[in-house]
């Protein structure tokens, strides 16, 4: 695939993105010059979005996901919880608070990691034992989920990390 085909189709799905179908379909066929490429921008009733590869998943997958989103709330009402202990001086509850943020700091990102390393060998067994190998269309929702359970593991580490420095920030004022 050229550089110019590849450029195409990111200003195609960019349009897709913000401006709907008609526009991109429009901006496609204005941005080929060179020769006719023949990709469409699929319909928005077809589209893969965040919830259908949420609904596509399998069980484990979705239990993966479930286990990251709790981390990250857990994380945010650990931390909100916490707040009014630092004007208290309740150095028992601030420390297991801040214990609780760094498990959930240690512990999100390489369980992310792995369920998308699960989905993603699936995928691979998938592909060795079936002829022809399937396309590239037929494999991206399996790794838009591995990228998925690769995000959430993202979200809940950062959350739990910047939740984790605003605490530990505002003990070291209380303490000043």
């Amino acid at each position: 695939m050229t550089i110019n085909v590849l450029k195409r189709l990111s200003i195609a799905a960019t349009l897709a993105m913000s401006a709907g179908v008609a526009r991109a379909q429009a901006a496609v066929e204005t941005v080929q010059s060179g020769p006719a490429v023949g990709y469409a921008v699929v319909p928005a009733s077809e589209r893969l979005t965040i919830g259908g590869v949420f609904a596509d998943a399998s069980i484990e997958m979705k239990l993966a996901f479930v286990i990251l989103l709790i981390s990250t709330l857990a994380a945010l009402a650990v931390w909100t919880s916490s707040l009014a202990k630092v004007g208290q001086a309740d150095a028992k509850g601030l420390a297991g608070a801040l214990g609780r943020l760094r498990i959930v700091r240690s512990g999100a990102l390489p369980f992310g990691c792995l369920a998308a390393s699960y989905i993603l060998f699936s995928g691979f067994l998938g592909i060795s034992n079936v002829r022809p190998a399937p396309s590239i269309t037929v494999m991206a929702p399996g790794w838009a989920e591995a990228a998925l359970a690769v995000m959430l593991g993202l979200l809940a580490t950062t959350v739990a990390v910047v939740c984790e420095r605003h605490l530990e920030g505002r003990i070291r004022r209380a303490a000043a």
